[in-house]
């Protein structure tokens, strides 16, 4: 029977039995070697048979049911296409990676290669590295590349894991590399193999029982990476590396028997999952969680969520290839639904960890995959909140059950009662504020720093930032694009985003999570630039990520100038600043753009050195004396800043170094990204200005400055001066940014009844697609709208809250009280108004955010259409909401509370608007929120839908003949 199998496998091992290849010659002796003149590796491969592309990868399998023959495949990669796919991974040597690319020419037939340069000292071993799905190590193994070098001795290998074995450090499975043919002719091409690798492996296993006892677990090693040891001496070594191909591929988990490398001296047993294994261990090793040798039965000690010397930053998986998400510089994902056998061989392929949610029970064929599952993760599709705690530990409790091998750290994102949920969990995530809800930077400060305090510091923390609009809103502008046939334009807002990220830094946290509501692969303008904005983010955290990772939060230093908060970060003295724009509104931020900003310092600060890490590069910058103490000026900041003040001046070294490793690509990025945004904010602003959609001046000089430094950026950057490249775009970027938010603003309505326009949110706008909200822009007039469809919206009955439809609901809490009244004075207009209060009970604060939602009142109930403009209006006043993330939320159910507007410290009465689009018939309510201690007034609550008067007749008659 033929059947076609999954794409990674390929063409079946006795396929060219006929012919002569240098696999089989390789399988034969180990150690077999051939220089460029000899036959290709594979005839069917190196031929016409299939065209020298990145990566082949053919796959179909002869399987016969009697036998249960596994299927096999084969790997084939030219190397001539990017990115570059060998990693430099270990050394004992302090070898260096000084420049890695791909070669348009210059390989074993000419075409493309690869080229490694690095700089090693005195050892053994610099250990490249090609990841590969995990496969079965068997006999029929055989992998072959093609190296070139200037010296002789580098050597190449198979790299085994032991998936139940682990390094007590780094809690990773051991490894061994079996090794093969060594490079033996400078400056020539010559082809290595490796095969017949059980023998060698029967070996490994013998040692390391003889290390770590004979009840260490070596069950289903795999293979995981084709390897090269690259040392051959002290100095510069460049490698040129070309056509690695592996034949005899079993990937772990596929059916079929397989025969086993037996133990030495041992018999076999079956495994787990019905194939042949070598002799099984007493006990399974405690993986996750380890015991001290002497007490086996003592409880087990919790394992670190996260890697501790690093800040690890974690996607919302949503279905993107791991390749895609790890050329992002992820180092993680974390996904919807339990893992699978496909998504855990692709984890380990591009060496990506896994948090995910457990799954109900173990399954035993998934057990030597387990490797990239760092921890099991709760939290998804439902809000723990003060209800869930007890369901949440009996959960924990099973996961604790879980046979070694499937133990994992247990991670939980609350939404409240952080000691109670920090009480049963190995680590917490802390989800940030929406920036819509435009809170100030010390305000998150606060909220982070109040959950930190009741987690405790035994239990680690993530911080999650969402990284997408939210899913209503982005369908609903999709229906708007829809219903009026306006294209959607517009760019993804990603300054916030970054200024929201580098304030989570000054909590320390062990992991940044992206949140993602869309995927990255889907295609659309946005996903794109949301890519690169995370891929910039990436780079930005990662060459911070050592000293954060081991750094402490320290009080912030005092500001003068521009708008900014400079938090900082103490690490072992060496201080971080971390400079965050305050010129916000809601999710749109402004970097300093000609203005100065000052940081005042202690006077003991005066006699260090200070750099400026923004482009990348550790730039000095002066400490000036002051007669209170010294200062730093940063003229012109970006909406986000690394100030580094030490007494080390070496240090600035080693700052530079980790920052150069990502600047190519960070300055790739960022000149993209505004390149991106200058073309579009000047296609909006002339759409906009001819259209007739706004009155306002469009800002040439601003947007020709963008485009005039974006030009000078372009030549830089093609002349490979990443600094340079950088210091530009985010000149041209602060422009760029200004005249949006100009434009934004132009494009709202410019007055309310009763005030300022103060709380608007409108779809496009609220996205970021000016060009949409120019083809919209008839909707922002007072004129074509129909009635109040709330009939009791006028709030002027007494019984309005028993008789007018309008519900009061209340949280039950002991810790606080709240309640709904009417009330016939201190009304807006008519005849009166509803007034909100909460309060706590104890006397601490009722907190904000979702723990200090106390009370809802919700309007009546009105149906529309299809595809149907609303408009939601109300008039509102507060008192008190004194707290961080605290106010009354203002939101209708088509677009949610993460669309809602938060509004506080409003003691007149002030308009709130919203703007609505249906997508599919409908009722819409309107809802006000309490969070938090405070009081608060509602009036003239309305709900319209765009109904405008049909255009008179044209006055046309017939032409007279």
């Amino acid at each position: 029977m033929l059947s076609v199998v999954r794409a990674r496998q390929s063409l079946p091992s006795n396929y060219h039995a006929g012919a002569p290849s240098r696999a089989r010659m390789a399988a034969s002796g180990v150690g077999a070697n051939a220089e460029k003149n000899d036959s290709p590796i594979n005839p069917a491969l190196a031929g016409g048979g299939f065209p020298r592309v990145g990566l082949v990868l053919v796959g179909f399998t002869l399987v016969v049911a009697s036998l249960g023959t596994p299927a096999r495949g084969d790997l084939f990669d030219s190397l001539d296409a990017y990115p570059p796919r060998w990693q430099l991974d270990t050394s004992d040597c302090d070898a260096r990676l000084i420049e890695h690319k791909n070669l348009a020419d210059g390989g074993m037939d000419g075409g493309g290669c690869e080229s490694m340069t690095f700089q090693a000292g005195v050892g053994s071993e610099a250990i490249l590295v090609y990841p590969i799905e995990p496969i079965h190590a068997i006999n029929d193994l055989v992998a072959n590349l093609s190296i070139m070098s200037a010296r002789k001795g580098a050597r190449i290998g198979l790299r085994v894991r032991f998936p139940y074995l682990r390094d007590p450090q780094t809690r990773r499975p051991l490894s061994a590399i079996l090794y093969g043919a060594m490079y033996q002719h400078p400056g020539k091409f010559q082809s290595l193999g490796v095969g017949n690798i059980e023998r060698e492996l029967r070996i490994k296993v013998a040692n390391l029982r003889a290390v770590h006892g004979s009840d260490a677990n070596l069950d289903n090693a795999y293979i995981d990476a084709i390897v090269i040891n690259a040392y051959s001496g002290p100095g510069t070594t460049t490698l040129r590396i070309d056509q690695v191909s592996v034949r005899g591929m079993i990937p772990v988990g596929d059916h079929g028997r397989v025969d086993a490398v037996p133990a030495q001296g041992g018999t076999v047993a079956a495994g787990p999952s019905g194939r042949d294994v070598s002799i099984r261990s007493q006990q399974m090793l405690k993986i996750r969680r380890p015991v001290a040798d002497g007490d086996r039965d003592s409880p087990p000690l919790a394992a670190a969520a996260f890697p501790q010397d690093d800040v690890i930053r974690i996607l919302e998986h949503r279905g993107e290839p791991l390749t895609w998400i790890r050329s992002l510089g992820f180092d993680a994902v974390l996904l919807p639904h339990p893992p699978t056998a496909d998504l855990l061989r692709d984890a380990i392929q591009t060496q990506l960890l896994v948090y995910a949610p457990p799954p109900i029970a173990p399954d035993p064929a998934l057990g030597p995959l387990l490797d990239p599952v760092m921890a099991w993760y709760l939290g998804g599709g439902v809000a723990l909140d003060n209800a869930r705690v007890s369901q949440t530990d009996k959960t924990v409790r099973r996961l604790r059950m879980f046979p070694a091998a499937w133990q994992r750290p247990i991670v939980i994102a609350p939404v409240e009662r952080w000691a109670s949920y920090g009480a049963i969990a190995d680590a917490i995530v802390s989800d940030a504020v929406l920036r819509s809800r435009g809170l100030p930077s010390a305000e998150q400060a606060l909220i982070f720093q109040d959950r930190r305090a009741r987690i405790g510091s035994g239990t680690e923390m993530a911080v999650a930032i969402e990284s997408s609009p939210p899913s209503k809103l982005a369908l609903m502008n999709r229906s708007i694009s829809a219903a009026i046939g306006a294209p959607p334009g517009g760019n993804f807002r990603w300054h916030s985003m970054f200024t929201q990220v580098v304030q989570s830094l000054e909590q320390a946290p062990r992991s940044i999570v992206f949140r993602s509501q869309e995927s990255l692969a889907s295609g659309t303008i946005f996903a794109h630039q949301r890519s690169m904005a995370l891929s910039y983010l990436n780079r930005f955290v990662a060459m911070l990520g050592p000293w954060i990772a081991s750094s402490r939060p320290a009080a912030p230093y005092p500001i003068r100038g521009a708008a900014y908060r400079c938090g900082r970060l103490d690490a072992g003295g060496d201080q971080f600043l971390l400079l965050t724009s305050d010129q916000t509104t809601r999710d749109q931020v402004l970097a300093g753009d000609g203005r100065a900003v000052e940081i005042l310092l202690p006077p003991e600060m005066t006699n260090r050195t200070a750099w400026r890490l923004t482009n990348f590069s550790a730039e000095r910058i002066d400490i000036d004396s002051t007669s209170t103490g010294a200062r730093i000026e940063i003229v012109s900041p970006d909406v986000a800043e690394i100030i580094v003040v030490s007494a080390d001046s070496s240090l600035a070294a080693r700052l530079d170094q980790s920052a150069r490793r990502f600047a190519v690509r960070a300055a790739s990025d960022r000149w993209q990204l505004c390149g991106d945004q200058v073309r579009q904010v000047r296609q909006d602003w002339d759409h906009a200005v001819s259209s007739g959609a706004t009155e306002a001046i469009m800002p040439l000089d601003l947007l020709t400055a963008a485009q005039r430094t974006l030009g000078d950026a372009e030549r830089v950057y093609r002349a490979g001066d990443a600094e340079a490249t950088l210091r530009l775009s985010r000149r041209a970027d602060a422009w760029a940014v200004r005249s949006r938010l100009q434009l934004s603003q132009a494009l709202l309505p410019s007055t309310l009844p009763g005030g300022a326009p103060r709380y608007i949110s409108s779809p496009p706008i609220d996205e970021g697609r000016p060009t949409l909200q120019t083809a919209w822009q008839t909707l922002m007039g007072d004129e074509g709208w129909s009635d109040n469809l709330i009939a009791s919206g006028g709030l002027d009955r007494a019984d309005v809250l028993t008789t007018g439809g309008w519900a009061f609901g209340q949280r039950t809490l002991v810790r606080a009280e709240s309640n709904a009244r009417w009330m016939s004075r201190g009304f807006f207009s008519g005849k009166g108004a509803i007034a909100l209060a909460a309060a706590a009970t104890t006397g601490e604060s009722l907190g904000g955010g979702y723990e200090g939602t106390i009370a809802i009142l919700s309007s009546p109930a009105v149906r529309i259409q299809n595809n149907q403009a609303v408009r939601v209006d109300a008039m509102i006043r507060t008192i008190g909401f004194g707290g961080p993330h605290q106010g009354v939320l203002v939101y209708d159910n088509l677009g949610g509370q993460e669309m809602g507007v938060l509004v506080r410290g409003a003691t007149d009465w002030t308009p709130v608007r919203l703007y609505r689009q249906s997508v599919g018939e409908t009722e819409v309510r309107v809802m006000f929120e309490v969070i938090g201690d405070g009081e608060a007034v509602v009036d003239e609550v309305a709900v319209r839908v765009w109904d405008p008067e049909p255009l008179p007749a044209l006055p046309l008659r017939p032409i007279s003949r």
